[in-house]
């Protein structure tokens, strides 16, 4: 279960990353306010789950964009949520001024709401960078582990010849080194060439040669 589990966990804590850094991009570039820590982290642990949640044994392209389509929409969202300010608190009233204070507490209140929803219906052009975001991000994902996958089968294939060929080596036979003659053989005299080529004497005996 924990080897199944971890390439699903590493895919989807790699989907997660990329996928903030492009919304994140994306969103600032078309004009909204960098969010705070908060509204940063908060779109990455939902992306992670959600991630990690659609990934499968295998890849596949249809639950990858699902996923980064979602997950585009949540992080305007939640970026959105990170990134609007909190009205200051109204200074101290006396109490004859209850109407001004109560209006005044509802315009503080409003104006939150006003502003999210302000933020949360962006212009075209946002939308447009965070589908943009999204394409770029199926594709880096989608062709970079098929790269990936693919470095793995030849690095595995390479190590399967590596010791196929460390096999056969070790199973050829020992070669056998010739072993020089002894000076003295049995039954024979060896004699080393240099002498045997200055003797004169070989032949026929001189008396049965007349």
């Amino acid at each position: 279960m924990r080897r199944s589990r971890t390439p699903r966990v590493a895919r989807g804590a790699i989907v997660a990353s990329v996928a903030t850094f492009t919304a994140l991009l994306s969103h600032v570039v078309a004009g909204g306010a960098v969010p705070g820590p908060l509204g940063i982290l908060a779109p990455w642990l939902l992306a992670l789950m959600a991630s990690t949640l659609l990934a499968g044994r295998t890849l596949s392209l249809a639950r990858l964009g699902a996923s980064v389509l979602v997950s585009q929409a949540l992080f305007h969202t939640l970026f959105v949520m990170g990134a609007v300010t909190p009205v200051a608190a109204m200074p101290a009233m006396s109490h004859h001024d209850h109407g001004a204070m109560s209006m005044a507490m509802d315009a503080a209140s409003a104006a939150p709401a006003s502003g999210f929803l302000a933020a949360l219906c962006a212009d075209p052009t946002m939308w447009a960078l965070h589908a943009l975001a999204a394409i770029v991000t199926v594709a880096l994902l989608y062709r970079g582990e098929r790269a990936a996958r693919a470095l793995l089968t030849l690095a595995a294939d390479v190590r399967a010849w590596a010791r196929r060929v460390v096999a056969r080596a070790a199973a050829l036979p020992p070669i056998a080194l010739p072993v020089p003659l002894s000076a003295e053989t049995i039954g024979w005299i060896v004699r080393p060439a240099a002498h045997a080529g200055d003797d004169r004497r070989r032949g026929p005996p001189l008396l049965l040669a007349l």
